[in-house]
């Protein structure tokens, strides 16, 4: 955490500076050169983010999350990612799908699963992505019609710093099945789709209030039970 910390303080004065010398370039060379410098200190950053979640993940928080809600969300904020590829998003989800959780770290999980789905179509597709709640178990799955995963690889992809992207840092999935797995009942799978393409399953535990059945509810079903009777 410490050494992490020491190395983004610098970062952060170079992508500074090199921001501010965009925007005075008049050189286009130049100003080429100064972007390839912004991006890659950005992807130095998120390294270093990575890197900090993998080694300090942290506890997550106990709060009552709609899974539903927040994958309409996440592919909202993707949406143009979307558009620039091609790619046609249909959301299909049971209404809630309460879990107790972290919102903050599973919405960071939705992300990458749904962000490396994107990225698995560079020439279009179709993502997919549908929720379920069965019984006290709740479930989302994000499928893509992308280039797969090579059989191979499928047994190595979770393993930390693994990656078949060019520019990949290896930790995202990692990462997202830890945070996953430190949910209640939680796991994080990947399999081949059927015709082509990933399918990532998330599974948790349902939120126990969302299991209850509301008061006033069991009252009007006791009080039908009643006149029922007489």
């Amino acid at each position: 955490s410490e050494i992490t910390h020491e190395i983004k303080n610098p970062l952060m004065v170079i992508g500074g500076f090199a921001e501010q010398l965009i925007r005075r370039a008049s050189d286009e060379e130049i100003r080429e050169k100064l972007l390839i410098i912004s991006k890659e200190v950005g992807r130095l950053e998120q390294l270093l983010k990575e890197l900090r979640e993998f080694y300090t993940p942290g506890r997550p928080a106990k709060e009552s999350v709609d899974l539903a809600d927040l994958a309409r969300e996440v592919t909202l904020l993707l949406g143009d990612a979307c558009t620039r590829q091609g790619v046609q998003v249909t959301v299909s989800t049971d209404e809630p799908l309460r879990v107790r959780g972290d919102r903050h770290k599973l919405k960071q999980v939705l992300l990458n699963v749904i962000k490396n789905a994107i990225e698995a179509m560079p020439e279009g597709g179709a993502l997919a992505v549908y929720g379920l709640r069965s019984g006290d178990r709740v479930r989302v799955s994000v499928a893509d019609t992308g280039t797969g995963i090579a059989p191979e690889d499928l047994s190595r992809v979770f393993f930390p710093f693994f990656t078949t992207k060019r520019e990949g840092t290896g930790l995202g999935l990692t990462i997202s099945k830890g945070i996953v797995e430190d949910h209640e009942g939680g796991s994080l799978e990947l399999r081949p789709r059927e015709g082509g393409g990933t399918v990532c399953e998330i599974e948790l535990a349902a939120d126990p209030l969302s299991l209850e059945t509301p008061k006033s509810e069991q009252e009007s079903k006791q009080q039908g039970a009643r006149d029922g009777a007489c």
